[in-house]
C-alpha cells in the first residue's frame, strides 16, 4: 500500500502557492514516530512546523535533517503549483495533480489513501465532490487531517516550503548564502545559496521521467533528469511568468553531488 500526503505553503511575495504531494509507504507514520522519540519529543504535543524557528533549538534542527532523510529513503513526491490569488481551489489542483502523478507514475498503487492538511477545501463533503469526479476509483481520499496526527503531511509541509524556497531563489527573492559545512560533498568552506542547501538532497526524490536523452558524453545533459508530468503539475490559471519560473525550476533536475 501507499499514502499520499498533501500540504501547501503560501507566498504573497512570489505571488504562488506551493503544494507538495509525497508518496510514501504505511510504515512512515511509525518511521516519523520513532525520530520523534528519539530525540524526545512528545508526540502528541510536538510537530514539526516549517514556519517555526528552530534555530536556537539545535535538537530540533537535527530532527528536521532525519525528516529529510525519511524523504530521501522512503518516499517520492511530486511538486503542484498555483497562482496566490486562487488559493480557494488549492485543495482541487492538488487532487488534479495527484490523479496526473498516479497516472504517469507505475510505482503509485492504484489503492492508494489521499491525506490533505486542515484548510485546502471549504469543506469535507466539497473535497469528497471533487474526489469523486475523479479516475482514482481504488483510491481513498482523507480530507481535512489534523498533521499532529497524520505524521505524513509534517513530511509534506517540509518539502513545500524547501521547494518554496528554491523557486523563490530563482525568481532573485532570495540571494541569501551560506556555508556548505560538514557531510554536503563539497568544500565545508565554500558558500553556497541558501535554496540550494536546502533542497540539494530533496530533488533526488521528486517523480521523474528520468533521462529522455541517448548519452551524449557531455556530463551535464548526461545528468539532467526531465520531471515532466511525472513531478510537476501547473495549474491552467497560473501566469505565463509562472509557469516559466515553474519549468525552469522544477523542469528538470541536474543529479550533480548527492550530499
Amino acid at each position: 500500500m501507499g499514502n499520499f500526503y498533501v500540504d501547501d505553503s503560501v507566498h504573497d511575495d512570489g505571488g504562488f502557492i506551493l503544494c507538495t504531494c509525497v508518496y510514501a509507504p504505511d510504515e512512515i507514520e511509525q518511521l516519523i514516530l520513532d525520530r520523534m522519540k528519539s530525540y524526545g519529543l512528545n508526540p502528541e504535543e510536538f510537530e514539526y512546523k516549517s514556519s517555526a524557528n528552530y534555530s536556537k533549538q539545535p535538537e530540533l534542527t537535527k530532527f528536521r535533517s532525519e525528516l529529510k532523510d525519511l524523504v530521501q529513503k522512503y518516499c517520492k513526491y511530486g511538486i503542484v503549483i498555483l497562482p496566490r490569488d486562487d488559493r480557494q481551489n488549492v485543495g482541487r489542483e492538488c487532487l488534479l495533480a495527484i490523479e496526473q502523478f498516479a497516472n504517469a507514475n507505475s510505482k503509485v498503487d492504484p489503492s492508494v489513501s489521499i491525506y490533505i492538511d486542515q484548510g485546502m477545501f471549504p469543506s469535507r463533503n466539497a473535497a469528497n465532490e471533487i474526489f469523486g469526479n475523479l479516475k482514482l476509483k481504488n483510491a481513498k481520499l482523507y480530507a481535512e487531517q489534523d498533521s499532529k496526527k497524520i505524521r505524513g503531511i509534517q513530511l509534506a509541509d517540509l518539502v513545500a516550503h524547501m521547494a518554496s524556497i528554491q523557486l523563490k531563489s530563482a525568481m532573485g527573492l532570495i540571494t541569501k548564502m551560506v556555508k556548505a559545512g560538514e557531510n554536503s560533498g563539497y568544500d565545508p568552506e565554500m558558500e553556497i545559496e541558501l535554496s540550494f542547501e536546502m533542497f540539494g538532497t530533496l530533488r533526488y526524490s521528486i517523480f521523474n521521467e528520468g533521462n529522455n536523452n541517448s548519452q551524449t558524453g557531455d556530463q551535464a545533459v548526461d545528468a539532467t533528469l526531465t520531471v515532466g508530468q511525472s513531478g510537476l503539475f501547473i495549474s491552467k490559471t497560473c501566469s505565463s511568468d509562472l509557469v516559466d519560473w515553474a519549468n525552469s525550476t522544477f523542469g528538470t533536475i541536474y543529479l550533480g553531488c548527492i550530499h
